[in-house]
């Protein structure tokens, strides 16, 4: 049993039962995840010494915490065990005098006391899954508060994935939760330390429990994409694993001239997800990972530097010819739920980039045709701002609806427009997932000084600044809804979603291959979690952010008749989706 005496909080237990509970080094994994500037320190200089004693303490609270430990050890030989205590650290504030749980998780993948060890890959296997919830944020297997109940134990700052839920104080109307968190592995350098020292996921939904569902989820998602050493992976050049290895452009779709230009953006540019790699070796032997082919039951292989965030090629950024990001991936309640999530945000994202880089003028959605009064709210609310807010439907040639929410100042030159986005078989939730998104981004912008301008947060990505001080209606006109086309009604629309998260996903597996596609799955769900996670891949469909490679980018808009001849890449829209 531990116990921690020293510090404004003391630690009691968690009481380490063999083959019952965790062992020692399933707890130091989850703490050492909790820790990651020590852990950073301690990777870079080996042999440092970090474990300094806690400075808040006295001789009264050390005795207290000792006699409470005695207290518990002594219950714990009468009683001939001690439940509380089994697999499971109390923390005792001194200064609140508050205690609080902390549960100690069995890791089945752990090298001392567990026995998960997959060493050849799995197929993907589905199976029929009734839905249960379809009210907000998309269609699952069971209702928000439900998950909320079988994963919460994960939320802890000392033996959690989630350090911690909060939420964004905001009106009634607007549900935003923050799930911070800190993945040590990620940490290769100063720069990615300082980038991800704030490192949180976030929850958006028309309710309080889906909102605080989601930001768990999402919390969730990326810890389970982030490497950790135990994953299957096989060793090759992408020139000797040709007929089975995927060229990773095939999935980011830079172009060429991005590639020749690549070392002069990138000293201009912010943020690392706009920046663009090294052009792939296909000489060069890395790890390779196997993903599951839907469309041809057969596993293909990405590079591993692709398929998960803080490989250990990443220590040097201006190496990189390719790297791990959040596009597809989703967390869900079954794999099913997971991989519908996932595919519907490679729809978005696709349909985002269409819309935005070729400037294509879109239909408004009239939001009063559906039955939906959270919509007519929301628009009232945004007024009381002095903000005007409308859906564009930017659905694209695989017709999944898909939907932008557009929100600008109207009282100022500076505009500070607000975007979101949104796409699902049912209209209504990709409505309402494009306004939500919005919702989330929006306390960044509402905010200000005496003379009405914008406080703007100090974490602001600089691009998203950028945008806020720059951006107008009359700049960018493609905000603006197509007059020339009737406004899109909810009798528009078909219900493509069935009552079967299966039948969902065999028609999303439909839509990608009756388009010359292939639907991958990555199953990056961990063992020591048990929320299923899946990273969902379709080469050629497009990210949202500036790749600017041939392919849908160019093709689409003309051959849906939106535009007569496909742009060139110098007349695609120059500001790049900061999102």
């Amino acid at each position: 049993m531990l116990i921690k005496p020293l510090g404004t909080i003391a630690w009691i237990g968690p009481l380490f039962q063999p083959n019952q509970t965790g062992c020692w080094d399933c707890f130091a994994q989850r703490w050492r995840d909790n820790r990651p500037i020590e852990e950073f320190i301690n990777r870079k200089k080996e042999g440092a010494k970090l474990l300094t004693p806690p400075l808040g303490f006295s001789q009264a609270t050390i005795q207290t915490t000792l006699n409470i430990a005695a207290t518990e050890i002594f219950k714990w030989i009468i009683q001939k065990g001690n439940p509380r205590l089994v697999g499971n650290l109390i923390t005792y504030d001194h200064l609140t005098l508050q205690t609080q749980n902390h549960i100690l998780v069995k890791r089945p993948q752990c090298h001392s006391c567990g026995n998960v060890f997959n060493k050849q890959p799995l197929p993907v296997v589905l199976g029929h899954r009734k839905k249960a919830f379809t009210a907000d944020g998309g269609h699952r297997f069971c209702s928000p508060e439900e998950t909320l109940r079988k994963y919460q134990h994960h939320i802890s700052p000392i033996t959690g994935v989630v350090r911690e839920l909060a939420k964004i104080p905001s009106q009634g109307l607007l549900h935003t939760y923050v799930a911070k968190h800190h993945f040590r592995n990620v940490f290769n350098n100063l720069d990615s330390l300082r980038q991800n020292m704030g490192g949180r996921s976030a929850g958006k939904g028309r309710t309080d429990s889906q909102a605080r569902a989601s930001g768990f989820c999402e919390a969730i998602e990326r810890y389970s994409g982030v490497f950790q050493g135990d994953e299957i992976r096989e060793q090759g050049s992408y020139e000797k694993l040709v007929e089975k290895a995927i060229h990773p452009n095939q999935c980011m779709i830079f172009s060429e001239e991005q590639y020749q230009n690549r070392k002069e953006w990138n000293v201009e540019c912010k943020g690392w997800f706009q920046k663009v790699p090294e052009p792939f070796d296909e000489t060069r032997i890395i790890d390779w990972t196997p993903v599951w082919s839907l469309t041809a039951q057969e596993f293909k292989y990405l590079p591993t530097s692709y398929c998960y965030y803080g490989y250990p090629e990443s220590d040097s950024s201006d190496l990189l010819d390719c790297w791990s990001d959040s596009n597809g991936c989703a967390a869900g309640n079954t794999i099913e739920e997971a991989i519908l999530q996932g595919f519907m945000e490679l729809v978005e994202r696709d349909c985002v980039a269409l819309w935005w880089y070729n400037r294509l003028s879109t239909p408004q959605v009239d939001l009063d045709s559906f039955d939906q009064p959270y919509f007519q709210q929301l628009k009232q609310y945004y007024q009381s701002l002095n903000r005007d807010l409308w859906v564009l439907d930017i659905t694209s040639d695989l017709n999944i609806p898909c939907f932008a929410a557009i929100s600008p100042r109207k009282d100022r030159e500076v505009e500070d427009i607000v975007l979101g986005y949104g796409a699902h078989f049912d209209p209504e939730i990709a409505i309402s997932r494009a306004l939500t998104e919005a919702n989330q981004i929006l306390p960044n912008v509402v905010s200000f000084q005496e003379d009405g301008t914008t406080n703007y947060p100090p974490s602001a990505d600089v691009l998203a600044l950028k945008w806020w001080q720059t951006a107008t209606l009359i700049n960018q006109p493609y905000l603006v809804p197509n007059n020339e086309v009737i406004a899109k009604k909810s009798s528009d629309y078909f219900q493509l979603a069935s009552d079967d998260l299966l039948e969902d996903v065999k028609l999303c597996q439909q839509i990608v291959e009756k388009n010359d596609m292939e639907l991958l799955v990555l199953d990056q769900t961990r063992s020591d979690v048990g929320l299923r996670v899946a990273k969902v891949i379709v080469p050629g469909m497009r990210h949202m952010w500036k790749r600017l490679g041939l392919g849908r980018l160019y093709d689409v808009p003309v051959k849906m008749g939106w535009l007569k001849e496909s742009l060139k890449e110098e007349e695609l829209n120059p500001f790049p989706m900061w999102m």
